[in-house]
């Protein structure tokens, strides 16, 4: 293996850089594509959309995204994370731009949900693989700190975003935010290839050769001291097999060709030591003293069959060549797209959980202030202090989660699986909440969920998949979110038209949660019945 690879990522010094960068951009993307919904009341009343086409605009917009996210991964390792996170920024820059300027369902659906959604899918995989690539062993830390300082945005633009709207109306609103996403793009500026800062192992004691001395040297099992002192214990050597005594232990094949009564024992391993006449000491020798004298038993093959051993690898080469040529389009697309990672029954667990699980957070946060709106009659302002409140716990608890994971001594995944639980159970008080007092400490929990899942969902793949791996297992999740969101949130609309109210999709979005913990909690419950029979 060369240097190059054994190479590990720097686990700090321009990986907090990137940390900032990564923070920065999700503090001006993400709230503002959660908190967008204030902007939709006025927007859905003015254009006159229904409950049906206001939700579907609004899950397409992370639906398309996530399923062109699919081929971020050969995107990501053709071009590198810092351009196509340049791109994606200046994507949901103008995607927004053109929804200040939209009139009707279609163009919302062009610039919301499918310009700007194709930006966010584009920094937001960008962003992830970068911190990615920085940390290993603190990775829980940085993505933790990264997403800590992300809710600073989530307490704060709900808050900008109903002063501007009252100010400016709707769609100077957006102009001006769209502008403020632009910071997107400065913090693509910040990142840099991860190659660069890549540092050597820490090496252990267990791991210092033995012979690091340079006055020390190691033969064939043995310690002996420098060539001249090798040398010199040749007349100790023929002494000793003349009395019939062993040879001593610290003894190099060179002193071993010269002696006759080990000659026929090393005869076999080493043909060249058997010889007629006897050389001296100093005398001329095949065998330099800086040539290895050791045979590697791996090529024992090239030393007793070389013609046939040539041959079969000659024949395993031309088929594998074969085989490469052979490659119909199926395979190719399979190997391009690295879905070999399929065949992995615990990752696709994995991967079925959390796309369920994020499709229920991602349509439960976008369609909130709507939900606030629709079931208790709030205003715009008591709406944003309530999202406020979300946003000052959920920050909060993406600070204190990686340090709240370290102390109970559990995996990134059986945290998630908590929050699950205690998720399930606030949206079932939020069904029988009435009152704003009531309603803020309800916000309060669910920030405090939202900010641990946020923190342990961004990290349970990437602990699970090695590195270079992990563009196309993400692109994977991506599309499988995009699926199920695009489903499930493109049902809720119908589901609140029907029973003409948001209780019956928060009950549905509670059952497609307890389902992971289902899925999650049989897998845990196997493996461990398993290793106990084992």
């Amino acid at each position: 293996m060369s240097r190059a690879m054994n190479k590990v990522p720097p686990d700090g010094g321009y990986g907090w850089v990137v940390t900032s960068a990564y923070a920065l951009n999700n503090v001006v993307v993400l709230p503002l594509i959660v908190s967008f919904g204030l902007v939709f009341q006025e927007a859905f009343d003015e254009t006159d959309l229904s409950a049906t086409q206001g939700s579907l605009v609004i899950v397409l917009n992370h639906g398309i995204g996530m399923l062109l996210s699919f081929f971020g991964g050969p995107v990501l390792y053709r071009f590198g994370y810092r351009k196509v996170a340049v791109v994606g920024a200046l994507l949901v820059s103008s995607g927004l731009i053109l929804t200040a300027l939209a009139t009707n369902f279609w163009l919302f659906i062009i610039s919301y949900s499918i310009i700007n959604s194709m930006g966010v899918a584009a920094v937001m995989a960008a962003f992830s693989l970068a911190i990615n690539s920085y940390f290993k062993e603190k990775r829980a830390r940085a993505v933790g700190i990264g997403m800590s300082i992300t809710g600073l945005g989530a307490i704060f633009m709900p808050l900008l975003m109903s002063v501007l709207i009252y100010t400016y109306g709707w769609r100077y609103a957006v102009l001006i935010l769209s502008a403020i996403c632009l910071h997107s793009l400065l913090a693509a500026c910040l990142l840099r290839p991860a190659k660069w800062y890549l540092k050597d192992p820490q090496i252990s004691e267990e791991m210092v050769p033995l012979n690091k001395d340079l006055s020390i040297e190691l033969v064939n099992g043995s310690f002996t001291t420098s060539s001249k002192q090798g040398i010199h214990s040749l007349p100790k050597l023929d002494e000793s097999i003349e009395n019939g005594l062993p040879p001593p232990k610290s003894v190099s094949m060179r002193a071993l060709s010269g002696s006759n009564g080990i000659i026929n024992r090393n005869a076999i391993s080493h043909p060249d030591i058997r010889k007629e006449t006897y050389e001296m000491p100093l005398a001329e020798s095949k065998y330099k003293w800086w040539e290895s004298q050791e045979i590697n038993l791996g090529s024992s093959i090239n030393i007793f069959n070389e013609t046939e051993y040539d041959k079969k690898e000659k024949e395993l080469t031309k088929d594998l060549s074969e085989e490469k040529k052979s490659k119909g389009f199926v395979q190719k697309f399979i190997d391009f797209f690295d879905l070999t990672l399929l065949k992995d029954p615990i990752f696709i667990n994995i991967l079925i959980g959390l796309s369920l699980a994020s499709c229920v957070e991602i349509n439960f946060s976008l369609l909130l202030p709507i939900i606030l709106k629709d079931m208790l009659n709030f205003e715009t302002s008591d709406i944003a202090k309530i999202m406020a409140v979300i946003g000052f716990s959920d920050t909060l608890f993406r600070l204190v989660s990686a340090f709240i994971g370290e102390w109970c001594h559990r995996p990134p995944r059986v945290m998630y699986l908590v929050c699950l639980m205690i998720i399930i159970f606030t949206r079932t008080i939020m069904l029988f909440t009435t009152t704003f007092s009531g309603m803020l400490f309800v916000a309060f929990l669910i920030g405090v969920t939202k900010g641990i899942r946020t923190v342990y969902m961004n990290i349970i793949i990437p602990n699970y998949v090695p590195l270079e791996r992990l563009p196309f297992a993400s692109g994977i999740q991506m599309l499988c979110n995009g699926i199920v969101i695009t489903t499930i949130g493109s049902l809720l609309g119908r589901f609140r038209d029907l029973s003409g109210s948001y209780r019956m999709p928060i009950i549905i979005l509670n059952f497609v949660t307890f389902l992971t913990i289902i899925l999650w909690s049989a897998e845990f419950i196997y493996f461990r019945i398993k290793n106990r029979n084992n």
